[in-house]
C-alpha cells in the first residue's frame, strides 16, 4: 500500500532534551515528579540543617550542610541535562548516518524508523490520539506513547492526519 502520511524529523539535542524533560505517560510523569520532589526535599532539609547549625554556632556543620544543598542544586539543575546530553551523543555516534532522523510512515501499518531500527505497529495498537500545539500523541496505553511533531509531515497534511488515525482506531474497535 502506498504511504498516506509520513512524518520525518531530525532528533536534535534540544528536541531530545525536551523529550527527556517533558515526559508523557502516567508512569514517566510519576517517576519524574518523584525525582524532582526528592531533590527539592533534600535541598530544603540541607538548608534547614545549615540554618540550625548556624544558630547553634556550629560553623563546620553549617558549611557542610550548605555544601550538601549546593550539591543537590547541581544535581537538580545541571546533572540531569549533562547525563541526557552524554546519552544523546552516544546514540548519535552509534548511528550510521550523520544525523539522527526519526521517520514515521502511515500506510496499511504504521512504521517508526530510526537509523537501522524499524518498528511496525498495527493501527489496532493505538488506543487514542491526543494533541497539543506542537505534537500528536498516539497512545497505546497510559505509559506508552508515540510522539509526532505536527510540523514534521513530509507526505500528507497534519489537518487530515488526526481524522485518519481516529478512523483507523474506530475501524479496529468495530471489527474486533
Amino acid at each position: 500500500m502506498e504511504i498516506i502520511f509520513k512524518s520525518e524529523f531530525i532528533m536534535t539535542l534540544d528536541r531530545y532534551l525536551y523529550f527527556c524533560n517533558n515526559p508523557v505517560g502516567e508512569e514517566a510523569k510519576r517517576k519524574s515528579g518523584a525525582w524532582k520532589n526528592r531533590n527539592v526535599l533534600f535541598f530544603i532539609i540541607s538548608l534547614l540543617c545549615a540554618l540550625i547549625s548556624a544558630l547553634m554556632k556550629e560553623w563546620i556543620g553549617s558549611c557542610l550542610f550548605l555544601g550538601l544543598g549546593a550539591g543537590f542544586t547541581y544535581k537538580f539543575v545541571y546533572q540531569r541535562n549533562r547525563v541526557n546530553t552524554r546519552f544523546y551523543n552516544s546514540i548519535r555516534k552509534s548511528l550510521d548516518s550523520a544525523e539522527w532522523i526519526r521517520s514515521t510512515t502511515f500506510a496499511d501499518v504504521m512504521k517508526v524508523q530510526e537509523g537501522n531500527t524499524e518498528s511496525v505497529y498495527e493501527y489496532s495498537y493505538i488506543k487514542r490520539i491526543t494533541e497539543d500545539n506542537e505534537y500528536f500523541y498516539l497512545w497505546h496505553n497510559s505509559d506508552f506513547v508515540i510522539r509526532i511533531p505536527q510540523d514534521s509531515f513530509v507526505i500528507g497534511d497534519k489537518k487530515d492526519f488526526k481524522n485518519f488515525i481516529a478512523d483507523r482506531i474506530y475501524e479496529s474497535r468495530v471489527t474486533s
